[in-house]
């Protein structure tokens, strides 16, 4: 057996003579399943959870997304419920060249990520491949891009409380470089789980999907611009908005970064001067947009990630 003795039923096996039985009371009344259970906890977090995982809040089914338009045009979708949010993604990606998706909080099963993937590759954002392990059923192939233009750049927000087959499907798509990830890690869990008979029960993972640069489950996908805040404080600044908080006004209310200050976002730092005109990038295309030449986007940030990203030393 690969798990330590410390784990193993003491009614079938010795345990090591430094581990003295009686400093473990109980021992013997669990089953061998479970203990090996409660190693694999352990040595494998995200797939055997002593806690359900995370599941859409019934409280948001159907509920519409929250649609704001910024200055520039710059449109800023808030999803609760990610199925009910696809008519109004699609629209917005066919009508403009950026968007600011917000993630945050949001738990999606296998249908409700499949469309989103769908609306996604539908506007032209490119995707690398997904595996299906074990019991997850293998993804439908992406529908190939409506239009020939160039695919819309989106800011997705996540945080730990982004969890299901959309942590994989935000992971190959923040691949193409079409799509940067903001926040905390996401939740770790873009698989399926059953639960156990063991009292109280354990979930145990069955089914995985995972991206070509592999597995997620536990630690979540990375987010391309980290940001390092608790969940309170997290939470804090995602309900200002839910209290009925004017962006527009907030973005006006607030001088813009001065541009001879470092950059806020490393990767958008515009590009040097060439000869030659330089292949089309997520960096370059970021910044020829007139929202950051005036930085609104920074602010924006600023408002819904209490501390969105660090500052650079001056060159």
């Amino acid at each position: 057996m690969f798990l330590p003795s410390l784990f193993l039923s003491a009614a079938l096996f010795t345990l090591p003579p430094d581990v003295d039985p009686a400093l473990f009371p109980g021992l013997a009344t669990h089953s061998d399943a479970d203990l090996q259970l409660a190693g694999l906890s352990v040595l494998y977090p995200g797939r055997v959870l002593s806690a359900p995982p995370l599941t859409p809040n019934p409280g948001d089914a159907g509920r519409a997304p929250l649609s704001l338009e910024l200055p520039h045009q710059l449109p800023y979708l808030r999803v609760y419920d990610l199925a009910a949010a696809q008519p109004k993604l699609a629209a917005l990606l066919a009508a403009h060249p950026a968007l600011i998706l917000d993630l945050r909080y949001v738990v999606a099963d296998v249908p409700a990520a499949e469309a989103f993937a769908s609306t996604l590759a539908r506007a032209g954002l490119p995707a690398a491949p997904l595996h299906a392990l074990g019991d997850f059923p293998a993804p439908a192939p992406l529908p190939a891009a409506s239009a020939k233009t160039a695919p819309p750049l989106i800011l997705a927000l996540v945080n730990r409380q982004t969890a299901g087959p959309l942590e994989a499907w935000l992971a190959v798509f923040q691949t193409g470089q079409d799509l940067l990830t903001v926040g905390s890690p996401t939740a770790g869990q873009p698989g399926l789980y059953h639960a156990n008979s063991s009292t109280p029960p354990l979930y145990i993972i069955t089914g995985e999907l995972q991206p070509a640069s592999g597995s997620i489950v536990g630690p979540g996908l990375a987010p391309r611009f980290p940001v390092e805040v608790t969940p309170e404080q997290n939470y804090r600044a995602y309900a200002e908005l839910e209290r009925g908080l004017d962006l527009t006004a907030l973005l006006r209310s607030n001088r813009p970064v001065a541009p001879s200050r470092p950059p806020i976002l490393p990767a958008l730092r515009p590009p040097p001067r060439r000869t030659t005109p330089p292949t089309p990038s997520c960096s370059v295309r970021w910044m020829s947009l007139p929202l950051y030449n005036s930085w609104a986007v920074c602010h924006l940030c600023r408002r819904l990630l209490p501390r969105p990203f660090p500052r650079l030393p001056r060159p």
